[in-house]
């Protein structure tokens, strides 16, 4: 480190704080810190920064700011307490009593410059929590230091103060300084410091580094080390506070010539006109938020984009219906149904219409009636026939009284009683009965014996004679065997004899098997007569 670079390098760090522009904010706010800390050297003895060597001795600091824009303040500072530094000659063959040179020297500086603030309103807030700074200034300083040769500097009973120890050394000069902070702000007013400041002294005797006064023994020590004047840093934790003008109430509000909210320094439309004051962007230019080109002020829709025939308001769907009176926002329509469509044509809109895609009436909530008979197609029961209302819009078709909609035979005429189907005549039951007792099974299977095909023709002619009736036909057995196999004999002959009349042309869909087992017989199973009476096939018709 060369001394000329240092002071160049320091005053050109000042002269930058000091030329940096006024910013928003009204000058006037104080600020007051007060902290503590410690002490380091560095000169010609050696460098004790970051706490790399011993001693480390602790001092004060008060510092005192005048805001004047949001990047600069102008500042005063002053610091006092001691600083030292102790160094061990070696390679001179010294006796041990002259190994160590040491000073402790009480020191401080007052001095005035410019702080440089990052929370400025271009590289941080203006109102952020954590705000690091810089700060240079000029003054002076004044030490008065002890110098002492000795075996160790840390025990003062081992001192030789014979030839060895030089007498007191009193400085009064200049000095230069920078510093590096960080505020952490706790309420407005009120923050915590750490701050790092270097002085630099306008002097190089202060440490006992000279050749004012040998050495005892060699005198073998002149400016071989920095070859410059000597200096001293601060660590401070220090507590800040606004004091003074403005205390108690709010500062001055920014320059704002046309009142919009943005301070003139930051606007870019300083002359607004009136109506669009309340609606600036953030450089206070009249704004459009949605982009439609229609300002703020005259958008009635300002966050939605929309054409200027609805005053910046959309429609979504182009129908030229906009979008807050439109039913259907998203769909095309018309104006007679308030932007909704009438897909059919049937004139009932879209959202009313309960068939939209088949032409309908209004009457049937745009559904239709395709055989006009006053009953809509969703629930005419015969859509494609004219009907009566009483019969779900189905006609009677063969006059029994039974409309079609429940008539099982509806083009034969029959009884209500029958479900619209003939009545099954008793001589007809009878006939059906007879018939079945001539339909027998080899014995303990479901095989139909060929005796008993005439009676299986018989029963297919009579039962096609009411096409409309179900028929059961149900399987029983005497008790013979277990109720189990009973149950599985009887229900195959009873498929067997279904499986035949099928076959004979009876509609399968119209029967139904079911095996019956031993539970219902109709004689007496004691006697091989009952037995055989109870082995049998019985047809049950129903409409």
């Amino acid at each position: 480190m060369q001394k000329n670079y240092f002071k160049s390098t320091v005053f050109a760090a000042l002269a930058t704080l000091c030329s940096v522009p006024a910013q928003a904010q009204s000058p006037g706010s104080h600020s007051l810190e007060i902290g503590g800390g410690l002490h380091e050297y560095m000169g010609d003895l050696g460098s004790s920064l970051g706490f790399a060597r011993r001693p480390d001795y602790q001092a004060v600091q008060i510092n005192f700011g005048y805001y004047v824009s949001p990047a600069l303040d102008l500042v005063a500072n002053l610091s006092t307490g001691d600083v030292g530094y102790a160094r061990k000659w070696e390679g001179w063959n010294l006796r041990p009593e002259y190994m160590y040179q040491s000073f402790r020297a009480n020191v401080a500086d007052l001095t005035v410059g410019a702080r440089f603030k990052l929370n400025n309103g271009s590289i941080l807030s203006e109102d952020a929590k954590i705000a690091p700074y810089f700060q240079a200034g000029l003054g002076g300083f004044y030490a008065h230091s002890k110098i002492t040769w000795g075996p160790h500097p840390y025990v003062q009973d081992e001192f030789y103060y014979d030839l060895t120890k030089k007498p007191a050394i009193t400085e009064l000069n200049a000095a230069v300084q920078g510093a590096f902070g960080i505020n952490f702000y706790i309420t407005e007013r009120i923050g915590l410091r750490y701050s790092f400041t270097a002085t630099y002294t306008m002097s190089d005797i202060w440490d006992g580094a000279t050749q004012s006064y040998p050495d005892p023994v060699h005198n073998i020590y002149k400016h071989q080390l920095w070859r410059t004047n000597d200096m001293y840093a601060l660590h401070a934790l220090s507590l800040t506070m606004a004091v003074g003008e403005g205390m108690g109430s709010s500062p001055k509000a920014p320059k704002d010539k046309d009142e919009d909210g943005v301070p003139d320094k930051y606007d870019l439309c300083k002359n607004t006109e009136a109506k669009y004051r309340r609606y600036v962007d953030s450089v206070g230019c009249p704004a459009d938020t949605d982009k439609d080109g229609i300002l703020d002020a005259d958008d009635k829709c300002p966050d939605v984009a929309g054409p200027a025939e609805f005053g910046g308001c959309p429609d979504s769907d182009a129908d030229g219906i906009q979008d807050k009176v439109d039913a259907c926002p998203n769909i095309a329509g018309i104006a007679k149904f308030n932007g909704c469509p009438d897909t059919d044509g049937d004139g009932v809109s879209d959202k009313e219409d309960g068939c939209p895609t088949i032409a309908g009436l209004p009457a049937f909530g745009g559904c239709p009636d395709t055989d006009g008979d006053g009953v809509e197609d969703r629930k005419d029961k015969c859509p494609n026939i004219a009907g009566a209302i009483a019969g779900e819009g189905c006609p009677d078709t063969d006059g029994d009284g039974v409309f079609n909609n429940v008539d099982k035979c509806p083009d034969v005429a029959g009884t209500v009683a029958s479900k619209g189907c003939p009545e099954i005549k008793k001589e007809v039951v009878q006939k059906i009965n007879l018939a079945a007792k001539g339909i027998n099974f080899e014995n303990g299977k479901a095989v139909i014996t060929a005796g008993s095909f005439k009676s299986l023709d018989d029963l297919a002619t009579l039962l096609n004679t009411y096409p409309g009736a179900s028929v059961e036909i149900q399987g029983h057995t005497d008790n013979n065997g277990t109720p189990e196999a009973n149950k599985i004999l009887s229900q195959d002959r009873a498929n067997a004899v279904k499986r035949y009349l099928a076959a004979g042309g009876v509609a399968e869909a119209r029967m139904t098997a079911f095996g019956y087992g031993q539970e219902m017989p109709i004689a007496d199973n004691a006697t091989p007569a009952g037995k055989a009476k109870n082995r049998r096939v019985d047809f049950k018709l129903s409409y």
